[in-house]
């Protein structure tokens, strides 16, 4: 029997509609595939959907709207979030009366700075402790950033679990990395014997503005020998006196008194000279 036209529009109406009713998601859920911020420009992940019917059956390939609150910050488009700049973003998806949202963290890092004290005179067989902070553009400490720690040469100093090993007398350089940023480190290792510093000579005398007279230092272990390669720093303590330089050359500026000393490392082993500056015309 041959069904009429009205009779069949309505069936296949009827179907439509119910097949309508069983896709429409009734509750909606997004999951991260991991809880930490996205911390390059350009880098990406995808969100993952989770529709149920009325009866808490899944629904297969629901069809979503999806919106960012902050495309400045993180695009989203069919789930693919993609890092713009630092700062949150909350990732929304709907479908039918079903609604759903993740907030996103972006946080990219912009500097890195290294934090120790002594890496210009460590001895060997000691360490000190090294930490770098990393920045983002807003100047905000990114905590779940760690760096990568590598040495010009291990073989003088490393780094290991957050301290600096001072393994041989020589140079090194070390870096931290935080993809695409690094900072570099400039470390002296010096002999662990080292005991003392000596500056001759003790006294200069200058008779004239301008003058130049050289000051040396010697280092010593602590068998009173002679060793070379600990590195000296030299201060002045008024420099509208003399001024020193990083070789020892003092070079008298004005009539007073001042104390040159010549410091290696945080040892009290530095030797001290004072100078009588006096101007030509006095």
């Amino acid at each position: 029997m041959k069904m009429p036209t009205s009779f069949r529009s309505l069936l296949v109406l009827s179907v439509l509609v119910l097949g309508a009713c069983r896709s429409a998601p009734a509750t909606l859920s997004l999951e991260m595939p991991e809880n930490r911020p996205l911390h390059a420009q350009g880098e990406s992940m995808v969100l993952q959907a989770k529709a149920l019917d009325a009866k808490g059956e899944p629904v297969e390939n629901p069809k979503l709207r999806w919106v960012s609150s902050a495309p400045e910050v993180a695009t989203v488009e069919d789930g693919v979030v993609v890092a713009r700049r630092s700062g949150r973003a909350t990732i929304a998806a709907a479908s039918g009366k079903a609604r759903a949202s993740v907030e996103v963290q972006v946080s990219i890092p912009s500097q890195v700075d290294i934090r120790v004290d002594g890496a210009d005179f460590l001895l060997a067989g000691n360490s000190i402790a090294i930490s770098a902070t990393v920045k983002n553009e807003l100047g905000k400490p990114l905590v779940d950033v760690p760096p990568q720690w590598s040495s010009s040469d291990e073989s003088v100093a490393r780094v290991e679990n957050g301290r600096l090993v001072g393994v041989a007398p020589g140079r090194a350089t070390i870096t931290a990395t935080v993809p695409p940023l690094s900072r570099n480190l400039q470390v002296q290792v010096v002999r662990s014997d080292f005991a003392r510093v000596e500056v001759d000579p003790t006294h200069l005398v200058f008779a004239k503005v301008g003058q130049m007279l050289q000051l040396r230092a010697k280092t010593f272990n602590n068998r009173g020998v002679v060793i070379n390669e600990v590195p000296i720093t030299w201060f002045s303590s008024d420099w509208s006196v003399a001024t020193v330089s990083s070789t020892g050359q003092v070079t008298a500026v004005g009539p007073g008194r001042t104390v040159v000393t010549a410091t290696a490392g945080r040892r009290k082993a530095a030797a001290e000279v004072v100078f009588e500056v006096k101007t030509a015309n006095r």
